[in-house]
């Protein structure tokens, strides 16, 4: 399923220091970093959210299975240039929830109730690092597909569940293949091969 962020970023004093220099107007620079020192900066934080995080941040598949995995800014940097190097506003995410037509750079701040503090800003999806999804989905597990609603109205569940299409046919029966796989391995370690075979069904596109 999907589940909170619960890692985090390390950078030292001497990292945060050069990153805290770059003014807001200048956010482009992650495209196009200023220097070496940025870039080094930005593979260092891809190499820690690469170690530590498997699955997409938002539809909860694991990275490979859609695609690869995208760094993603929450807060789009187009929108929010002051939070293009915020630890917290990056994670993985796999291209099928990244791209254009999900939520490419799409906002995802409330209107008027953005803050300096970026923690203190009210988010309109749930946020990989700051909200416990259980709070905003339920799921019902039919064995061949896996559901996933809307908890208690929460327009945090409704808002990502329309923008990453969370409830297509096609995620439900991925999460569902990859419950099934999960309990597999534990039942019984596959084999090289048997887990090539799988790789190979997950990873299958027409």
């Amino acid at each position: 399923m999907i589940r909170r962020a619960i890692y985090n970023l390390s950078l030292t004093k001497a990292e945060l220091k050069q990153l805290s220099a770059i003014k807001a107007w200048e956010g482009g620079h992650w495209d196009t970093p200023p220097n070496a020192n940025i870039s080094a900066i930005k593979d260092k934080m891809r190499q820690q959210l690469e170690a530590v995080q498997t699955v997409c941040c938002y539809c909860g598949l694991k990275l490979k299975t859609t695609s690869n995995g995208e760094i993603e800014h929450v807060a789009p940097k187009s929108k929010h240039p002051e939070f293009t190097f915020t630890l917290k506003n990056l994670a993985l995410a796999c291209h099928y929830c990244n791209f254009s037509e999900k939520k490419g750079k799409k906002e995802t701040i409330v209107a008027g109730r953005k803050h300096k503090t970026y923690s203190k800003c009210e988010f309109l999806l749930v946020h990989p690092y700051f909200d416990d999804p259980n709070l905003h989905y339920e799921w019902t597990d039919n064995a061949v597909e896996i559901l996933i609603q809307v908890r208690d109205n929460s327009p945090k569940g409704s808002f990502s569940i329309t923008m990453f299409g969370l409830d297509t046919p096609q995620m439900n029966e991925a999460r569902a293949a990859q419950v099934r796989i999960e309990e597999l391995k534990a039942a019984k370690p596959l084999s090289v091969a048997d887990e090539q075979l799988l790789s190979d069904t997950m990873n299958y596109k027409e």
